[in-house]
């Protein structure tokens, strides 16, 4: 599957309370896009208005966090009769009129009732490279987030193109977070990624087994967790690369550790027979150096901070440190002749506010490109 389907698939939240603090009178969708391009994908709402007897008036805010975000939160406002469904089609491009932008939806119950009354629900699809079924989004009480949650039905690899996983977080609160999210298959700990996460906004790491170093591994009883300083919603989507159908995976809560608690370390890669080798002749080795290029630098732009272009020239042993300085991005190696394509080299996830590095130890033309933007946002590591 040449794309990421998944760039922002993520839970909707539909019941009684809010997810933020003060406001108890709103349901959050955590994540609605309209994206064209590359890698285009859509958001379908619902919203049904569950008692027999009340009219209730209700706002839907749109918080945008990627993308061309408007200036101002857009916001549109509608009545649902007794029992009445409203349809929403492509919601973000069509009612907020913000296309090419990804982000949350917030619903208040203005009168008439309260979002306990309310029921809100999301389809999230792709129409590229080929037609898929999507994913239904499944409305998510606020209860449904916590600081400590698991994914299982994970994949990664297998029989033909093989499965791989996309896993994230919305942080609907009002502050921060910084969450931990754990891959572990058999009870052994794989590896991990850290992410912060800015209030009302999200962060999503594209195919998380390539993110730590474990691409390789073929599983299909893997578990996520997701440790975080407050509460999230966590969830993944786990891509068919054969059929291209995603399936969605919403985090459940997990228990803590117990204090001392250390998992079993995951498997490592295999050694290679050790071949005797005459002692190297002593030569001056220069110190590696690091370049620093800016993600999101003006807009949809990577920046290296020497030659102010989206190309970077360094030596074999060389470091290039991707700073994060505006809109969700990601950095991940790979062409984008016709359909961006990953090659495994390296892949940060996508994300905002993060920093990402990556050691070059042989010479040779290395491209990267944004998950998020596709070939509209490339870049090149030239190394001598």
């Amino acid at each position: 599957m040449k794309r990421t389907i998944l760039l922002l698939a993520c839970i909707a939240a539909g019941a009684a309370t809010s997810l933020a603090t003060g406001d108890p009178n709103r349901i959050t969708l955590p994540a609605a896009a309209s994206i064209v391009g590359q890698a285009p994908f859509f958001s379908d709402v619902r919203v049904f208005n569950t008692s027999y007897t009340s009219t209730i008036a209700v706002t839907a805010t749109y918080r945008c966090f990627l993308g061309d975000c408007p200036a101002q939160a857009p916001q549109v406002g509608f009545a649902l009769a007794p029992r009445e469904s409203k349809a929403f089609n492509d919601m973000v491009g069509v009612a907020f009129r913000s296309p090419n932008s990804a982000g949350g939806v917030e619903f208040g119950a203005d009168s008439g009732g309260t979002v306990a009354d309310l029921a809100v629900t999301s389809r999230l699809y792709s129409t590229a490279p080929t037609a898929t079924v999507g994913m239904f989004i499944p409305g998510a009480a606020s209860s449904a987030a916590h600081p400590i949650t698991f994914l299982e039905q994970i994949a990664n690899s297998g029989p033909g193109a093989g499965f791989r996983t996309n896993a994230g977080a919305f942080n609907a609160g009002d502050t921060p977070v910084s969450a931990t999210f754990s891959v572990f298959t058999g009870g052994a700990l794989l590896g991990s990624q850290d992410r912060q996460i800015p209030a009302h906004s999200g962060v999503q790491i594209n195919n998380i087994f390539n993110a730590i170093n474990q691409g390789s591994v073929s599983t299909d009883n893997a578990i996520i967790v997701v440790k975080a300083s407050g509460d999230l919603f966590s969830y993944a989507a786990v891509i068919d690369n054969n059929t291209t159908d995603p399936s969605f995976v919403l985090g459940a809560e997990d228990k803590p550790a117990p204090p001392g608690f250390t998992p079993a370390p995951g498997p490592t890669a295999t050694p290679q027979p050790t071949v005797p080798t005459p002692p190297p002749t002593p030569t001056p080795t220069p110190a590696g150096q690091t370049i620093t290029v800016n993600v999101g630098q003006g807009g949809v732009r990577f920046v290296d901070q020497n030659s102010g272009s989206d190309r970077t020239t360094i030596r074999v042993g060389d470091t290039v440190r991707w700073v994060w300085v505006g809109g969700f991005h990601s950095t991940t190696s790979g062409t984008c002749s016709g359909n961006c394509q990953a090659d495994g080299l390296w892949d940060s996830g996508a994300g905002s506010g993060m920093t990402f590095s990556h050691r070059f130890t042989q010479a040779g033309t290395f491209d990267y490109f944004c998950t998020v933007h596709g070939s509209a946002m490339t870049g090149v590591v030239q190394v001598n």
